[in-house]
């Protein structure tokens, strides 16, 4: 693990812990990480890991339950701490539907953010079959995630896995698919090609970057970047939002036989898709591990950078305005002048945010 890098990955419950390790594999040596769950189980497969809640919860994980989730968090999230040595930018893996995942992700990007570190957050959602309760857990948390977060990802389960339907490779697909986007980030930074993001750029751009979106292909062959563009166009993962993309980041990893045409087809073919108003793109080029194929990675983000020093420490309940704000917004936070109060929660969702808010609605005003 290398303890010089500026970014951390923090593997958040049993699914993100299992997330954090396949980014572990997919990257190789250099990712720095560490699993933080409410299970003890969790920290049997290797890798540094942080027991929450572990007076409260006695290691046997939070049931399901997202104030259980949050107080452990809030008992042990100091523990982090000597992880942060030199952090520029930590990316939160995480699975929503139970207690952890939900109620851990949330205190733990607040505590980043009130150590002045911006956080992105790659959160799936529950497949459909797992019920409504799940599913209510996970819509109950979204939009505080959202406040606490610099950039959130939330990825439902069941566009992940596309059409396949043996259960053991739907989750194997879900968790690589996951693991090839947040890997992305340390390619850029570690393993810089011919158009270099480096480590503040990257920070600068998601640090009110807001809701994302992201998929990720990989091609061969002569037509291989035209195609690349093709598939990305189609996918079911970037074709739902809620409101218009203001910025875009395209990644290309590729080896040496990179061409200056691909990059220019891809980059005119994802920017004239997907719009935007700012466009960023960088180049991987890794001859051991892209030789012959290109790997493109698209994220779309629906609200443009935050402006100011982002060295500043920040508020986490204040990090980003919401779009459509007007007679009917309750403030910066959703919560007004509530924003300091403990939160009424019940059956996962905060009955304190306004109800437009915690289920995502868009309203024409």
């Amino acid at each position: 693990m290398n303890s010089d890098s500026p970014m951390l990955l923090i593997g958040i419950g049993t699914a993100g812990s299992n997330i954090a390790r396949g980014v572990s594999r997919a990257f190789g040596d250099g990712l720095r990480y560490v699993l933080a769950d409410t299970d003890a189980v969790s920290g049997q497969g290797g890798g540094p890991f942080s027991l929450l809640g572990g007076d409260r919860l006695s290691g046997r994980g939070a049931g399901g339950d997202v104030v259980a989730g949050r107080l452990a968090v809030e008992d042990s999230v100091r523990g982090l701490d000597e992880h942060l040595q030199g952090v520029r930018l930590a990316v939160i893996v995480t699975a929503l539907g139970g207690g952890t995942g939900g109620g851990g992700t949330l205190e733990t990007a607040k505590y980043l953010g009130n150590h002045g570190i911006p956080t992105v957050v790659f959160a799936t959602t529950p497949f459909a079959f797992e019920g409504e309760d799940r599913q209510r857990n996970a819509r109950g948390v979204m939009a505080m995630i959202e406040e606490a977060a610099n950039a959130t990802f939330f990825l439902p389960l069941d566009k992940l896995i596309g059409e396949v339907t043996n259960m053991n490779e739907a989750l194997r697909q879900a968790v690589d698919t996951v693991a090839t986007g947040v890997t992305f980030f340390w390619r850029l930074v570690e393993k810089p090609g011919y158009i270099r993001l480096d480590t503040e750029r990257l920070r600068h751009l998601l640090a009110g970057a807001g809701r994302g979106r992201f998929a990720t292909t990989t091609v061969q062959g002569p037509a291989r970047a035209k195609e690349a563009v093709d598939q990305l166009i189609r996918s079911e993962l970037l074709a739902t939002s809620s409101g218009p993309v203001q910025s875009t980041l395209c990644g290309i990893l590729g080896g040496d036989d990179l061409l200056l045409n691909e990059v220019g087809t891809i980059a005119d073919g994802i920017r004239s898709a997907f719009g935007g108003l700012s466009f960023e793109l960088a180049t991987v080029n890794d001859e051991q591990t892209f030789s012959g194929r290109l790997t493109v990675v698209v994220m779309l983000f629906e609200s443009g950078s935050k402006s100011g020093n982002s060295d500043t420490p920040v508020s986490v309940m204040s990090t980003r305005r919401r779009k459509n704000k007007g007679a009917l917004a309750a403030g910066p936070n959703g919560r007004g002048r509530f924003k300091n109060a403990e939160p009424t929660i019940w059956n996962g969702e905060d009955l304190d945010v306004p109800t437009f808010i915690r289920r995502n609605i868009s309203l024409d005003l």
